[in-house]
């Protein structure tokens, strides 16, 4: 029988992080010919946000002008085989090299042409904390050694990819010049207990816009 589990940070708007509005409004803002049964509220939301929040994913078009967005990024891209890199033994705080990515994708029987690859830091249960900020973080030479597997989409639970204090985007732009899409803060991936099943991640599709929050889900046999 299989199995799903929920890869995703709920949105609190309470406790977001980043600007998550949502105003309560009536549905007779929007259709002045609403009418209520009894007991019914029958509201709508006013969502005002920036699209980079909780598990997000980020399309080329996030460093590219002319690069694939949400719209744009096959649907294929979006779910597969994956596998699980466990790089929980790095040090917080410290580069994981391209010999540590390695060593774990050996350890998990390989990177395949066409993976989803996700990265556990060990560092979903810090999400919304201070201490979430001092995960380990991938040297240059790992991301651009991991675009070279034929991976198809890339995962981390953690705040993204780069080297602290870094605004260059030498990261971001190994993956999303290959047209590998990247998704931050993933949950939960303690509670996947093998290294290769099949993930769901889709985004809606919008035109011209680079990211957006999305659900992240994997099935286990």
């Amino acid at each position: 029988m299989k199995k799903l589990i929920d890869l995703t940070h709920v949105i609190d708007p309470a406790a977001a992080g980043r600007k998550f509005e949502a105003r309560v409004v009536g549905a007779d803002e929007v259709n002045k010919e609403v009418v209520r049964l009894e007991n019914q509220w029958y509201i709508m939301h006013d969502i005002s946000m920036v699209n980079h929040l909780a598990t997000h994913i980020e399309t080329p078009y996030h460093l590219y002008k002319d690069g694939l967005d949400l719209s744009t990024m096959p649907l294929e891209t979006f779910c597969g085989e994956a596998v699980m890199l466990d790089l929980r033994g790095c040090t917080p705080g410290s580069p994981i090299s391209q010999d540590d990515v390695c060593l774990a994708a050996e350890k998990a029987g390989g990177i395949r042409e066409g993976d989803i690859v996700l990265c556990n830091l060990g560092f979903a249960d810090h999400y919304g904390t201070s201490g979430y900020a001092k995960s380990p973080y991938f040297t240059n030479k790992a991301i651009v050694w991991l675009t070279g597997t034929g991976m198809k989409m890339m995962g981390v639970d953690a705040g993204g990819v780069e080297v602290p204090q870094s605004e260059e985007h030498v990261n971001h732009a190994a993956l999303l010049s290959k047209n590998i899409p990247l998704i931050e803060n993933v949950a939960n991936l303690n509670k996947i207990p093998c290294a290769r099943f099949y993930l769901y991640a889709f985004p809606y599709p919008m035109h011209t816009v680079d990211s957006f929050p999305l659900r992240v889900v994997a099935e286990i046999d």
